[in-house]
């Protein structure tokens, strides 16, 4: 997961420090049970090639794009407090059907949000056949990965809907248009720091 890191920890006089890297080797320096809480949104499985090598989200199969994240947040369970939490935010993506506007290199680049019809243009996934995966299905991957999660160790507490009131047009004419994606509240232990006060809205 090629990125950077906001590191908020006071104590260490890291406050507002970024750490450009890799997430995995940027997570292996901080202390163990050192942070309060974690809110992320990893590359989404087959929709971006951000042009850097290893970078997670064009692995060849869900399972191994899974197995990925779950190293990672392994690390990120390390280094929560007992009392933290994990907000991770996932959409889900749609195994390629090999037709579409953006399935050349050249069309898929000029679309900023082209992946929406699925693994298309230039991604590796788009030729991967995946058993028990056919052409168009949705994948599950929010679920894929919840629940990998949660047998990782994690406690899985709540999904989120994000409900997107002007989303994204899509192209596909068999489908609606996806307006929504996931957000999983996970913690490390069963007891853990939650104010819901904080986040509440008027009714």
């Amino acid at each position: 997961m090629k990125g950077q890191i906001s590191i908020f920890d006071t104590a260490d006089k890291l406050q507002n420090t970024v750490i450009f890297g890799d997430a995995l080797e940027g997570l292996k320096i901080l202390k163990d049970e050192s942070v309060d809480t974690c809110v992320t949104s990893p590359p989404y499985y087959g929709l971006r090639d951000y042009g850097k090598d290893e970078q997670i989200g064009l692995e060849g199969t869900p399972e191994e794009y899974i197995e990925r994240l779950v190293s990672v947040f392994r690390e990120v369970r390390r280094v929560l407090k007992p009392d933290g939490t994990l907000w991770v935010n996932i959409a889900d993506s749609y195994a390629g059907s090999g037709k579409g506007s953006a399935i050349s290199p050249e069309n898929a680049k000029k679309y900023k949000q082209g992946s929406n019809k699925g693994m298309l243009g230039a991604l590796k996934t788009t030729k991967v056949k995946t058993p028990g995966i056919k052409p168009k299905d949705l994948i599950g991957i929010p679920w894929m990965l919840a629940f990998a999660l949660r047998a990782d160790g994690w406690y899985l507490r709540q999904d989120i809907i994000w409900q997107k009131p002007n989303p994204m047009p899509e192209s596909v004419k068999d489908r609606c248009t996806k307006s929504h994606e996931y957000i999983f509240l996970l913690s490390k232990s069963p007891r853990y720091y939650f104010d819901g006060e904080a986040i509440a809205e008027p009714v």
